[in-house]
């Protein structure tokens, strides 16, 4: 007993640092390894101890707190354990790159959220003037009129697991300043997995320097009350497995005043951030990469944003009040995509941008953190989407089976991202009745599927399937050739399922049998509510499209190479197809009976003549070119009930059978067809247009010009 009470009293007398009789105010070096209570008078700790932060160690005004470098201090776990510092208190932590400060968790298995943080209060100006309470203590104040207030330094010190909840809306901060000034000096801090932001500046003038900041739950970098210092070369990152339980996690997120109640008041915030990098690796959507709003002014130059989704890239409005128009802004995207706006903005910026060039934070400052930054990897894509699912550009996914976008189920693909399949039948993506993807690639940064073989070869994965609720010939379902399980059809003509826009689909067609393999691209039942323009598909072991009904219009597609048809239609499509290019290279062959340009039947396989809502489309800037030896057997074939609008059609080189062909044995093309074709230096072995009947509108005839390659360029392909 009278041990225990000894150490007690050497704590209470370390904290209270000298006595009224002591005529020195030398530190005093704390002995016991619990931390809590006030700290009044100079009190420094030991490097040899790792201390137990066991409640809130409050330093005075007039005291300070000397932490020596290499110092561990692991807190209990619970929103009162954090170190917060008054005005007139200083904390000096001077840690090195070699020894650094850390604060932690106690627990053996520590999650964000474990402790609280670290405050500072200063007496530096905020927004309105006057004073403000600390959030986590109503009795701490800060705020004031002293610019350049010196609330100590803190150098080299990692903030590790922070951010306990007492509510909803009382959370720490890995690092708090209120209303610090320029004469403390802060960098080189560290933040790793913070319940809530990263750093938070309420006011204030102090600048800080090389801050990293690692899967926090809120945002990366948060301004309010009127800051006006500056934050040089900082990173924050979201990594591969971060998701958040906050409603609008963000990168930067600045506010002129406190919580935008007060719009009136002067000395809302004008800063400036420089060096900035904000990167996203997880899939989960950012609510803005940069948020400037309620009066804020914002300096942001050399600000690069790399991957993931944000809800707007930059936006400056608020239903608060809306960011202040002499607000500078230089961001560079990489392989970033936007799901709302690139610039949300309700006036005019003229210096907010978005352009090339920016490099960001330099990572060399933090490698005495020991991060490792992670670099482009791999990622395992297979199974059932049944809810929303973002992939995110800055990793090459590995499709090791079947993907299924399930009823209700999203899959989002953004600009830039590479999907590299496994070899065989089972490898494809398919988008069930009521499952949407949204592949929104660019003309410079397409999305690419493709197979994982080192030497890729025609049909070495499946491919790409959408099943729509759109009608079918003979109306009803049917079910995809696939996978059986799987329904198409119905009688929703403008059914959406999502978008497919710049998207490559390279050596696809796996085969399961003779009869049953894949296409680049299979569209069945799609309804003309979704979008697909753009695609490159090259060296497909089967067609490169085939529309199995629906009403869903294609534009800008060019097909390379593919086994089978370019073009293939059948069960009642009657969409749109504008500006298609199929070509044959010069070493083309082909292991099918009967390739073709194109090929249109009415009804599936010409074994339901009698059905209603046989095919009946439209093809228009079309051309079909044979650059190689193998003789096509139709330049186009219309049979089995089809009828086809084709108009501006060119065909170029190489030996046919038939030029056209409107004859089948179950059944010919619809005698309303409409053809317009021109031919150059094509050799046929049969007819030029082979009929049993008269087709007024069908004629080859001079004049035409085909697609149009301009608008193919994206693809590189050399035509």
């Amino acid at each position: 007993m009278k041990k225990i009470l000894f150490a007690i009293s050497i704590v209470a007398l370390l904290f209270t640092g000298c006595s009224d009789d002591d005529d020195n105010n030398d530190p005093v070096p704390v002995l016991d390894k619990e931390l809590n209570g006030p700290v009044a008078g100079n009190v420094i700790l030991d490097a040899s101890v790792t201390y137990s932060l066991v409640g809130t160690l409050s330093v005075k005004d007039g005291a300070t707190l000397t932490i020596p470098a290499g110092t561990t201090i692991k807190a209990k776990k619970g929103f009162a354990s954090y170190v917060i510092v008054e005005q007139g208190g200083k904390i000096m932590a001077n840690g090195t790159a070699a020894k650094p400060i850390i604060f932690t968790s106690a627990e053996s298995n520590p999650k964000a959220g474990d402790w609280g943080g670290l405050i500072l209060n200063g007496k530096a100006p905020i927004s309105g003037g006057g004073t403000a309470t600390c959030e986590m203590d109503a009795s701490v104040v800060y705020g004031g009129d002293i610019s350049d207030d010196n609330s100590g330094v803190l150098e080299f010190v990692e903030l590790l697991y922070t951010g306990a909840q007492n509510s909803e809306t009382v959370e720490h901060n890995g690092l708090t300043l209120d209303a610090v000034g320029s004469g403390t000096t802060i960098n080189n801090i560290y933040v790793l997995k913070s319940a809530d932001d990263a750093i938070e500046f309420f006011g204030g003038s102090v600048n800080v320097q090389n801050l990293l900041a690692v899967n926090c739950d809120d945002d990366c970098f948060d301004v309010t009350q009127g800051w006006n210092g500056t934050l040089d070369n900082a990173y924050g990152i979201w990594e591969s497995d971060y998701t958040s339980t906050e409603a609008d996690p963000r990168g930067i997120e600045a506010d002129g005043n406190f919580d935008g109640n007060y719009p009136d008041n002067a000395g809302q915030s004008n800063f400036t951030m420089k060096n900035i990098t904000i990167k996203n690796a997880s899939s989960f959507v950012m609510t803005d990469g940069i948020k400037i709003r309620r009066g804020a002014t914002a300096t942001i130059s050399n600000a690069l944003l790399i991957g993931g989704t944000a809800s707007d890239l930059i936006d400056m409005t608020d239903s608060k009040g809306d960011g202040n128009t002499a607000s500078s802004i230089n961001l560079t995207v990489e392989k970033s995509v936007y799901a709302s706006h690139e610039i949300h903005a309700n006036g005019a910026y003229p210096n907010v941008a978005i352009e090339s060039g920016n490099t960001g934070a330099s990572t060399a400052a933090f490698a005495w953190t020991g991060y490792n930054f992670p670099s482009e990897s791999t990622v395992e894509l297979n199974g059932s989407v049944v809810n929303e699912m973002t992939l995110n550009a800055l990793f090459t996914y590995n499709l090791t089976g079947t993907l299924s976008v399930k009823d209700g189920g999203v899959l989002n693909i953004p600009a830039g991202t590479v999907i590299k399949a496994k070899k065989g039948f089972a490898s494809y993506v398919i988008v069930e009745q009521g499952g949407k993807i949204m592949a929104k690639g660019t003309a410079s940064e397409p999305i690419i599927f493709t197979s994982e073989e080192a030497s890729p070869k025609a049909g070495d994965w499946g491919g790409l399937i959408l099943n729509g609720k759109a009608p079918i010939s003979g109306g009803g379902t049917a079910t995809c050739e696939m996978d059986a399980s799987v329904v198409y059809g119905g009688n929703v003509s403008d059914d959406n399922s999502g978008v497919l826009e710049f998207v490559e689909l390279l050596y696809t067609g796996a085969q399961n049998s003779e009869t049953v393999e894949h296409n680049g691209l299979t569209l069945d039942a799609v309804g003309s509510g979704t979008t697909i323009n753009n695609i490159y598909v090259y060296k497909s072991a089967d067609d490169a499209i085939e529309f199995f009904g629906g009403s869903v219009n294609v534009q800008n597609l060019l097909a390379v190479s593919c086994d089978d048809d370019c073009f293939d239609v059948t069960q009642g499509w009657n969409g749109t197809l504008d500006n298609a290019y199929g070509i044959w290279e010069s070493d083309y062959t082909s292991t099918e009976a009967d390739p073709r340009g194109i090929e249109a039947d009415g009804n599936f396989d010409g074994n339901y003549p009698g059905d209603a809502g046989q095919s009946d489309f439209t093809m228009k800037n079309i051309t079909i070119k044979n650059a190689s030896g193998f003789e096509m057997t139709d330049g186009i074939k219309v049979r089995r009930g089809a009828t086809a609008t084709i108009t501006n059609a060119l065909m170029i080189g190489g030996t046919t059978t038939d030029i056209i062909d409107l004859t089948d044995g179950k059944g010919d093309g619809n005698t309303a067809s409409s053809i317009s074709l021109t031919v150059t230096n094509v050799t046929k072995s049969g007819n030029d247009i082979k009929a049993n009947d008269t087709y007024t509108n069908v004629v080859i005839e001079a004049g035409n010009t085909g697609a149009d390659t301009s608008v193919l360029g994206w693809t590189g392909f050399t035509f």
